[in-house]
């Protein structure tokens, strides 16, 4: 995954560990939620952002689990954007342990930039924008996920 961000890393704790002794299914997507959180602050939706009305919500999420997690394991979740328009931003995570490549679980997620005063959905503003636009160009000259784009099925 070169030129994905790594804006998140940490160690898994003990109480994430369910009856059968490795993380519970809804700590992967805790994971990628922060790392949503991390990739929003590193292109501006900060407080000032917030406080000015203007947000993403996410709106669809796919999670696959690849393998298992444990405590004290070392992860790093790796943010791609697939793509992005005025509205929406369509991001990939792939969660690693630390010091490996394999992933151990990917999400994908489409958000939706609203105006949160009017309760709709809005254009990005201002740097915002810019940043985003930056980043999807270039992440476009990375790889995209073999996982990207799956569904369930039979």
């Amino acid at each position: 995954m070169d030129g994905a961000l790594r804006l998140l890393s940490r160690e898994v704790p003990a109480d994430w560990i369910d009856y059968n002794g490795h993380v519970t299914e809804f700590r992967y997507l805790e994971l990628m939620a922060d790392a949503t959180d991390a990739l929003l602050l590193h292109i501006g939706v900060d407080g000032a952002y917030i406080e000015g009305g203007g947000s993403y919500y996410t709106v669809e999420t796919h999670i696959c689990h690849l393998g298992q997690l444990y405590a004290g394991d070392r992860v790093e979740v790796l943010t791609q954007v697939l793509g992005w328009d005025e509205r929406r931003l369509h991001l990939f995570h792939t969660v690693v342990r630390r010091e490996e490549e394999q992933p151990v679980a990917t999400g994908e997620h489409m958000l939706l930039h609203v105006d949160a005063a009017a309760g709709r959905a809005s254009p990005v503003r201002g740097g915002v924008r810019e940043r985003v636009a930056a980043l999807a160009d270039a992440h476009a000259a990375v790889a995209r996920p073999t996982r990207a784009g799956r569904r369930i099925s039979f």
